[in-house]
């Protein structure tokens, strides 16, 4: 197998990787909040992830050095580390409401944000194909809440909230994730985590109760390991996967996580028909998600393929000339 060949392979693994990671973290945040509140959570997984990275960049001595930076630099970074932050808490916290099919699929609107914020800040293109998969989008989010569409617009429903937090959830992230672009070009991806991670855990610090840990049983115990480990592997893999393969398709392969999702919790339901955290979802709504996860690929692929096609065409052109 060549390099090139090799690199392909292990991106699109390391892809596959962080999408189970991502899709098996809700159901376990279902879980813990059972003996922990949101924000102790978010604050450990921060808390762990940043001294993780502290040790990772210090011996590589890529510490970054925000004092060296401009005012403008610290400033996106400030609001980025705001974003991410605000997503894990909204995000974590919106499962007091919803269960982890539900999150996960309407997280997948971050695919579409990212998108639209795209043209609209760095007036990428919106070209056809995309707008096909936005539409997919649209729709197989009507299809998996098909029974649910009515009661969810009272907010005195309690699954609306935890799908408005999700959807904010979505927005925040988006805010960061269009932020990094600016920010990679001062710090790298590693570094900038680190310096996020670090801000948000330490803004956490005030409205966190870190002793509750100490109240856990040794299952709750694994589930908070879990999910540390999981911002650190999910993360990983994801940035590795960036380096090794085109960063269209690792968003596309990203896009499988709510597919994850549904299955582990289908197969928790099967085996223990008493668990009650699942939503137990309808074949319409099942046929909705995997309408979401097709415009999500579309979406994220699109772009990439339209490059390379102009890129070919005026190639084509240079050579006939």
């Amino acid at each position: 197998m060549n390099s090139s060949k090799q690199n392909h392979v292990l991106g699109f693994f390391l892809s596959l990787t962080a999408a189970a990671m991502w899709g098996m973290l809700p159901v376990a945040l279902k879980e813990l909040l059972a003996g922990m509140d949101a924000t102790s959570i978010v604050w450990y997984r921060f808390v762990v992830a940043a001294f993780v990275l502290l040790c990772w960049l210090g011996f590589k001595h890529k510490l970054p050095n925000v004092l060296k930076v401009s005012w403008r630099i610290r400033w996106y970074l400030i609001i980025a580390a705001l974003g991410l932050s605000a997503n894990y808490y909204l995000f974590n916290y919106s499962l007091n409401y919803i269960n982890g099919e539900t999150t996960e699929a309407v997280i997948q609107l971050t695919t579409l944000f990212l998108i639209l914020g795209g043209v609209l800040i760095y007036k990428e293109p919106f070209i056809g194909i995309q707008k096909l998969g936005t539409a997919l989008i649209i729709a197989g989010l009507a299809l998996f809440f098909n029974e649910r569409l009515l009661v969810m617009t009272s907010l005195e429903n309690l699954e609306t909230i935890g799908v408005l937090l999700v959807l904010v959830s979505a927005v925040t992230w988006t805010v960061y994730a269009l932020l990094q672009k600016e920010l990679l070009q001062t710090f790298s991806s590693v570094q900038i985590l680190f310096l996020i991670y670090l801000f948000s855990f330490l803004v956490l610090l005030p409205f966190t109760t870190p002793l509750i840990v100490l109240e856990l049983s040794s299952f709750q115990w694994a589930l908070l390991a879990f999910c540390c480990l999981n911002t650190l592997v999910a993360y990983g893999c994801f940035a590795e996967a960036l380096n090794l393969w085109d960063a269209s398709r690792v968003s596309a392969v990203l896009a499988l996580a709510p597919l994850f999702t549904i299955s582990s919790l289908k197969l928790t339901v099967y085996f223990y028909p008493q668990y009650e955290f699942s939503d137990r979802l309808t074949l319409l709504s099942i046929i909705g998600a995997l309408l979401l996860v097709m415009g999500s690929v579309l979406t994220a692929l699109m772009p990439a393929i339209y490059q390379r096609s102009r890129e070919q065409a005026a190639s084509s052109r240079v050579t006939a000339n």
